[in-house]
Order: structure tokens, then sequence, then C-alpha cells
């Protein structure tokens, strides 16, 4: 299979309409969350999670916490894609934290909701730049998460893309491993492709992101990696652009710079 067709097997589809109910509107909702994260529209997403934050805390328990922390965390990672770097990034991933733990309580152990605090609690490790003691800090509230998150996550593309990444764009000893960040995309993408297959009637609000985000992290990869290779950047990007057709970072920001990089550059 084509890189392009398994892009577009990743690619949102449309799906005939049902009768109007607490369901739809949740479906609505999500589905604005994530078009907001991928224009990254952060005005939109604060507003989501206020929206979100309006319905009946009893209907969709752990999903409606899980989109809230959702909302906040990408609203931060888009702000790391502006100039001057806004100043809530912390805000956000902090008070994103806390919609996950709450979805963790009602739902124990649920892999989704772990994926999202690691995720955020890496960003707040970046954010904390030489301030060591709070670093330290950081890593012992978040690594014991992480672990489980590596050890249960081996055929979930959300785990694989957020550890694919740890493991090129950290610090060594905990990254800085091209072939093993690679080597775990990759799988992040069969993940997703086996996961679209196995489930593609699944509620709308059950996470299911993550193939896209692999393409896109891929991408990166092999666009900054020491030895670039522009033709392996290229055909990751497209196949992102291809499953989220307006992924601003992608389209504005990551493929000009791929671009950029000399023919030849491997």
């Amino acid at each position: 299979m084509t890189l392009f067709v398994w892009a577009l097997a990743l690619a949102p589809m449309d799906v005939p309409p049902a009768p109007p109910c607490a369901g739809d509107r949740m479906s609505a909702i999500v589905a604005e969350v994530k078009s907001a994260d991928y224009r990254g529209d952060r005005a939109a997403l604060a507003r989501l999670e206020g929206i979100l934050d309006e319905g009946d805390g009893g209907s969709f328990g752990e999903y409606r916490e899980y989109w809230k922390g959702f909302a906040l965390w990408r609203r931060a990672l888009n702000g790391f894609n502006e100039t001057p770097t806004p100043s809530d990034l912390a805000e956000d991933l902090e008070k994103a934290i806390v919609h996950f733990r709450r979805s963790l309580d009602l739902r124990p152990n649920w892999i989704e909701a772990r994926i999202g605090i690691v995720g955020c609690g890496a960003s707040l490790l970046f954010l904390a730049g030489n301030d060591e003691a709070k670093k330290q800090a950081l890593r012992k509230e978040f690594v014991p998460m992480l672990q489980a998150v590596q050890k249960e996550g081996g055929e979930n593309p959300r785990a694989l893309w957020l550890i694919g990444g740890m493991q090129f764009g950290a610090p060594p000893p905990y990254g800085g491993d091209l072939a093993k960040a690679t080597a775990t995309l990759t799988h992040g993408l069969a993940a997703a492709w086996s996961e679209s297959t196995a489930r593609p009637s699944s509620s709308p609000w059950v996470p299911t992101w993550g193939g896209a985000e692999n393409l896109m992290n891929l991408a990166y990869i092999w666009s900054h990696a020491s030895a670039p290779n522009k033709s392996q950047a290229l055909a990751y990007a497209q196949g992102a652009i291809t499953a989220a057709p307006d992924w601003h970072y992608v389209k504005d920001i990551l493929l000009p710079q791929i671009q950029k990089l000399p023919e030849t550059g491997r």
C-alpha cells in the first residue's frame, strides 16, 4: 500500500446524519475541537473547552473531561508555533492535566487520559528550561505514568506518537535516537491503520486520532535530523496533509522548512 493511500484511509470519512440527540452535539463539539487544533485556532480551542464545561457533567463522563483536556493541551502545543510565544502555555497545560486526571478518576487506568497527562508533562518539562529543581519534580510526577504508557501502549497510535517523539526530541540519554524514533513512529502508522479498520464505526468522541500525527512526526524527524532526508520528509508531510488537509503547522510551517532543504541532503 502506498503512503498516499495509507494516509487517505486515515482521513476523516463522511458519515450519514443521525437524528438530533446529545450524542450528536458531543460529536459536533469533538469535531470542532479537532478542526480547531489542526487549524491552529487557539481562540476556538479555549472557547470549545468552555462549551464542553457547560454540558451535563454526568453525560459522556470520561470523554467530556478528556476533550476538555485535549483542547487545552493542543492550545498550548499550537502556542509553541507562535511568535512571540504566548505567556499562557504552562497555565493551559496545567489545566489540561486537571481535566485528564478527572477523566482518569472516572475511568481508572485509561491509557488515553494517561497519554494526555504525559504529553502535557513533557511540555511542562521543556518550559522549565534550566530550572533543575522544577524539572526534577516534574520527572518524579510524570515518569511513572510515562512508564505505564510505554508498557501498555504498544499498539496504541497515540501512545506511539508520543513515545516516538520523545525518543527523538528529548535530550540524551532519554532521546536523540533517530533509528528508535522512526521505528516507533512507523509502528504508530501501522497501529493507526489497524485501529481504523478494526473499529471503523466508533463513536466520534472515542479518541482515534494518531495516524496524521505519526506522519507529521516522521516528516519532522527526517527534516530536522543531523542528516536530513528531503524526499522522505516530503512524503510524510504530504501524507499528513492528506490525512488532515487543514493542518496549519504542516502546511504553513513544516512543509516550507522541508522544501528549503537541498535535494541531495540525506
